[in-house]
């Protein structure tokens, strides 16, 4: 692997080329514009380079504008995405400002100062380069053709679905009648009387409102015997939250048992994301246009949804087998961002939620980064480490993530965090099930 570092003060940059020069062949250069002319040599020589580090604060030319300018070089040689170099922007917490500028132009990740060896090893692999003969996360031995073949087959297949339904050939759900109607109510105004007068007409969510109004973490000195009373002690907000998460629930079932527990961990991934999007909004103390809590629920609500159009497809053509399942939703993951924008457009959700849903899951594929985006993406992050919905927790070092610097997110509130989750996941979640 080739290594560009680019950094105008010393210690810094030989700190990270000495942690560089361990990983591959590196050159270190100390402003912009010697930057630019090695990246240029790199590639008339015909041995461009793999990973530039690229500092922000320099004073010749910051590397917000060295970024912007190897990007347009790559365009003008017309480089394709595949080999384009990826680019590592060195900033600190000082500089969140910046950050979004540097999406925007196309930076592939971010290096937080200080950083060591650990940390940017982390954050090379989490990317998929190989560090000291370790293969990149999740890489796996080669495989036999025979099955390669069968893996090749399985990708027309979901080929085949998503042009389907990209072409409105797939009936796309309704919202949930009584989510529907709630929200309704609550955006038109609606009395405490006229809200208990609705939620009383579905037994199941007064019994479980009146529940969580008595939990562990809700209860009061005197217990919660009528819906107006639990509305009143949870709230407005929190009651709307919670009947979004109970109607929505209802939709996280299958009869495909080999599905079964997919959908189980999408759920508890999806109900726990909501969870922290509304207590990292209110530690980061940003002002949200929308609820946080909805926006975290409805974040994968695409992969909901393909996953059983693909399991009723199955059923059909029986075009999946078990060794082929997790192949098969790693390759959805790709298409499950659109797929739940465009229920979310369906369903009457603004374009902050359409938004979310389409790049909570990569911040520079989008041209507008939110508060909103910022936040599910941070919790989307949070959940996965602490291994909500996963079979093992995601390794990824939340501290230096984009959006913990752009939040101003630190260990400490990263911490007080996960304990609020925790908490109100094993809390509640009982009553939502």
């Amino acid at each position: 692997m080739k290594i560009l570092v680019v950094d105008d003060e010393l210690v810094s940059r030989k700190k990270m080329q000495m942690i560089m020069e361990g990983i591959g062949e590196c050159l270190a250069v100390e402003n912009g514009t010697e930057a630019l002319n090695a990246f240029r040599q790199a590639w008339e020589s015909w041995v461009p380079f793999d990973l530039i580090t690229l500092d922000i604060v320099m004073p010749d030319m910051d590397g917000t504008e060295v970024l912007n300018e190897i990007r347009k070089i790559e365009e003008e040689r017309k480089i394709p995405k595949d080999k384009k170099v990826s680019i590592f922007m060195v900033t600190s917490q000082s500089e969140k400002d910046t950050i979004i500028s540097c999406i925007r132009a196309g930076c592939d990740d971010f290096i937080t100062k200080p950083f060591n060896r650990e940390t940017v090893t982390k954050k090379l692999i989490n990317k998929g380069f190989k560090v000291e003969g370790m293969p990149p996360e999740g890489d796996k031995p080669e495989e036999p053709v025979k099955e390669k073949k069968g893996i090749e087959k399985k990708g027309e297949f979901i080929e085949s679905i998503i042009n389907r339904f990209k072409r409105g050939e797939i009936d796309l759900p309704s919202m949930p009648r009584i989510h529907a109607r709630f929200k309704e109510l609550v955006d038109k105004g609606a009395t405490l009387q006229n809200i208990a007068e609705l939620l009383r007409q579905d037994a199941a969510i007064t019994t479980k409102l009146i529940n969580i109004s008595n939990s562990s973490y809700y209860r009061g000195l005197v217990e919660n015997k009528t819906l107006e009373s639990a509305i009143s002690r949870l709230g407005l907000e929190t009651t709307k939250q919670t009947v979004s998460a109970i109607a929505n629930r209802k939709m996280y079932t299958t009869n495909n048992k080999k599905y079964a527990q997919i959908v189980e961990n999408l759920w508890l991934h999806s109900l726990s994301c909501a969870y922290a999007s509304q207590v990292t909004a209110s530690t980061a103390r940003v002002r949200l246009e929308e609820d946080p809590f909805t926006l975290g629920l409805l974040h994968d609500i695409g992969k909901l949804i393909l996953i059983q159009v693909v399991g009723e497809a199955e059923k059909r053509t029986q075009a999946a087998n078990e060794d082929e399942v997790l192949e098969m939703f790693n390759a959805l993951d790709a298409y499950h961002g659109k797929t739940g924008s465009i229920l979310l457009k369906k369903w009457g959700f603004s374009e902050r939620y359409i938004l979310v849903s389409d790049h909570h899951h990569s911040l520079p594929s989008s041209e507008n980064i939110t508060k909103e985006l910022q936040v599910v993406h941070f919790s989307n992050l949070l959940v996965k480490h602490m291994g909500f919905g996963r079979t093992e927790p995601f390794e990824v070092d939340l501290e230096t993530a984009e959006t913990a610097v752009l939040l101003n997110m630190d260990a400490g509130k990263i911490a007080s965090i996960k304990a609020h989750v925790q908490e109100q996941m094993e809390s509640t979640r009982q009553y939502i099930e």
